[in-house]
């Protein structure tokens, strides 16, 4: 059963990964953004993201949070960057509402 959902976990990562266009860069005068969110994120492969700072979105990046991450949001919908590319949202059910969830952003060097 865990291996099913491991299984079933990759692919649907690795298929937002593939089918996800890659986010451009915003102008300098828009209101919406971008706007450093560094703050807003952990890595999820430390620790505290399972603790201390279980409050912020998840990154799995070759960055990690040592490089800036950028954020734009628009009519409810935000989309972010690092290092110039694309970061692709992910979200993770934690609860039984669609409105339960945590957000994971993957980068996306292509």
């Amino acid at each position: 059963m865990l291996k099913k959902i491991l299984a079933t976990t990759a692919l649907t990562i690795g298929g937002a990964l593939l089918l996800a266009p890659t986010a451009s860069a915003a102008p300098e005068d828009n209101p919406f953004g971008p706007q450093d969110w560094t703050d807003y994120f952990v890595s999820a492969f430390d620790p505290a993201a399972y603790s201390s700072a279980s409050d912020r979105s998840l990154i799995i990046s070759p960055f990690g949070t040592s490089l800036q991450i950028d954020c734009s949001s628009f009519h409810a919908r935000t989309w972010c960057t690092q290092n110039g590319r694309g970061l692709t949202q992910v979200r993770i059910p934690t609860g039984s509402s669609e409105w339960d969830y945590r957000t994971l952003f993957v980068y996306n060097p292509f």
